[in-house]
């Protein structure tokens, strides 16, 4: 980890929420002379490897999806250095591995914010991020 932090991860999935991490992270990189590593996965729970057809249809979501990312970063970014990463796999393990891989001085998030059994469910991926990763995580609660 090193402040200021210069290498901020910041996950999107196109929702409102995860725009206004975008946003936040974008403030914190101004703030340091950062760059932004905007993350979008596709989620995925399975390996596909062996599939090619899946492998394909994945690849075009990628595709699609970046995009739709482009002119957001444009948009949020313009005045930063900025970089899109694309990444297939569970949403939490992306983000850890990704933060790892980069290596991420910060991690900008949203958390939904879920409780009682719709969290034992689904989980927390921020939760599972704070567990495991190698930097601070700043989790921009969503609104209600």
């Amino acid at each position: 980890m090193a402040f200021p932090f210069k290498s901020i991860l910041v996950p999107v999935d196109f929702d409102q929420s995860s725009l206004k991490a975008l946003e936040l992270a974008a403030n914190i990189a101004r703030q340091n002379n950062g760059k932004v590593f905007v993350l979008h996965i596709v989620p995925v729970d399975i390996d596909v490897s062996g599939m090619p057809q899946y492998a394909e249809l994945i690849t075009r979501q990628e595709g699609l999806d970046r995009e739709k990312l482009t002119p957001l970063a444009k948009q949020y970014l313009s005045d930063l250095p900025w970089e899109i990463l694309d990444e297939m796999g569970p949403p939490a393990d992306v983000i850890v591995n990704v933060a790892q891989r980069l290596p991420a001085d910060l991690i900008v998030m949203v958390t939904h914010g879920r409780r009682g059994l719709a969290r034992l469910v689904e989980g927390s991926i921020a939760e599972k991020v704070l567990r495991h990763t190698p930097c601070p995580v700043l989790a921009e609660r969503q609104d209600r």
